[in-house]
């Protein structure tokens, strides 16, 4: 039976109030980077080394701001809160074009620049257009470094020498161990850091309609990206019943009206190209102009593209589509006139069941920290069945606090992570 929906406690007003000022509290450390060779301009920032060290992904666009790099290490600190190591945010960010043919240059420049702190303190993998196995990786080995984990290995774990070389060469190891068929992407040999946070992002919204008390059995999802996130969450749920009716890049819209199921989905994975939906063919859809994308009826949004591009008009928009649940596979999906502002969060909070994204995207921070546990690669179902006890246990959490399942659990997820973290926001509480 669906859960009762009694009004939204009285002490979120005051959550909200301590989430604006942790966000726009400084943190730490930030480094600014111009690169000698490009436009190129990158920041490294670190809200906190809590736990001796901090982690967080890079990203790459044109236009990246350092507010929104400030914002993710922010997010990044609520995320290993829940998903662990107990440790600080951090977050990686260049302005630059992914499409340029120098981005791998780029790359390792940036990594090059910021390397005290990859061998001491910081961990970073992959994000918005940048890839961890096809750039990460192989940019962290171009400057001589063993793994882009080094920095928690070292710094949280307090590992050196020829200890820190097996914890790191299991970890490499373990997450690019190729999945068995049920768990992949089936008929593509599809490693653990391929899927584990679509996996997340898809499991959060299993466990959210189990709360509420239904099924995913022919729920509608739109897709806004088909990336490594987006591909993968939208794989597993259409295995788990759904049928994703929309997906949405950079450059394309995929409309089907009846809806992709599991063999769809895998057939546009097998043909799509880097993190963009390829070009339709018969029986997987119809390509149409993007703003079909606004009118499709659907039930639930996974937002796993850029940040910032759910505003107001937009929670327009999908009430309007008949949409309910907004599931956060991006980082901070939601537009933020500066930092600090949570007006669009809060609007959607009260219209929509939102998973947090520091909840719904934390598969790859959690198959790090399980994997950081072992000097030998876990195995891959192991990893899958943590993050599936995290993120349920995470979003139960969320539910209880909010005493509904249907609003408010955005609300109540910031309140258990500000409370892990005991704020951070400098009024000392």
């Amino acid at each position: 039976m669906p859960e009762a929906t009694p009004a939204v406690s009285p002490t979120n007003h005051a959550t909200w109030e301590r989430y604006a000022d942790y966000l726009s509290s400084p943190p730490e450390l930030v480094v600014e980077w111009n690169d000698p060779e490009t436009t190129a301009r990158g920041w490294l920032v670190i809200n906190s080394l809590r736990g001796g060290a901090a982690g967080g992904g890079t990203r790459m666009r044109s236009g990246l701001t350092p507010d929104e790099v400030r914002f993710l290490a922010k997010i990044m600190e609520l995320k290993f809160s829940i998903s662990g190591p107990e440790i600080g945010g951090a977050k990686s960010g260049i302005d630059f074009d992914p499409d340029d043919p120098r981005k791998q240059q780029v790359l390792r420049r940036w990594f090059a620049a910021i390397r005290p702190y990859l061998e001491n303190c910081y961990s970073t993998a992959g994000d918005l257009n940048v890839d961890e196995v096809r750039d990460v990786l192989p940019a962290c080995r171009e400057i001589g470094l063993r793994h882009p984990q080094r920095g928690l290995a070292r710094g949280h774990l307090g590992l050196d020498g020829d200890a820190l070389a097996t914890r790191l060469d299991a970890l490499r190891v373990g997450l690019g161990q190729r999945l068995p068929t049920e768990l992949g992407t089936g008929g593509d040999e599809t490693s653990v850091a391929d899927v584990v946070t679509g996996f997340s992002v898809a499991t959060s919204g299993l466990r959210l309609y189990e709360r509420q008390g239904r099924s995913l059995g022919g729920v509608r999802v739109l897709m806004e990206g088909f990336g490594r996130v987006g591909g993968a969450a939208a794989l597993y749920l259409a295995r788990w019943g759904a049928r994703i009716v929309g997906i949405v890049d950079d450059r394309q819209a995929l409309i089907s009206e009846e809806g992709l199921d599991a063999a769809g989905v895998e057939d546009l994975l097998r043909r799509r190209t880097g993190n963009r939906l390829p070009p339709a063919e018969p029986g997987t859809g119809v390509a149409d102009p993007r703003e079909r994308f606004g009118t499709i009826p659907a039930d639930v949004i996974v937002c796993a593209a850029a940040s910032g591009t759910v505003d107001n008009d937009v929670l327009d928009r999908l009430e309007a589509q008949g949409v309910r649940a907004i599931l956060c596979g991006a980082n901070h999906p939601f537009a933020a006139s500066h930092p600090g502002d949570t007006a669009v969060e809060r609007a959607a909070d009260e219209r929509f069941a939102v998973v947090a994204d520091f909840i719904c995207n934390l598969g790859t921070a959690h198959a790090f920290a399980v994997q950081l546990q072992y000097d030998e690669p876990a195995d891959p179902a192991e990893i899958m069945d943590s993050i599936e006890m995290t993120v349920c246990s995470a979003l139960d959490d969320a539910i209880v606090r909010a005493g509904r399942a249907d609003r408010g659990l955005l609300g109540a997820a910031i309140e258990g992570a500000l409370a892990r973290i005991g704020d951070n926001s400098g009024d000392g509480e």
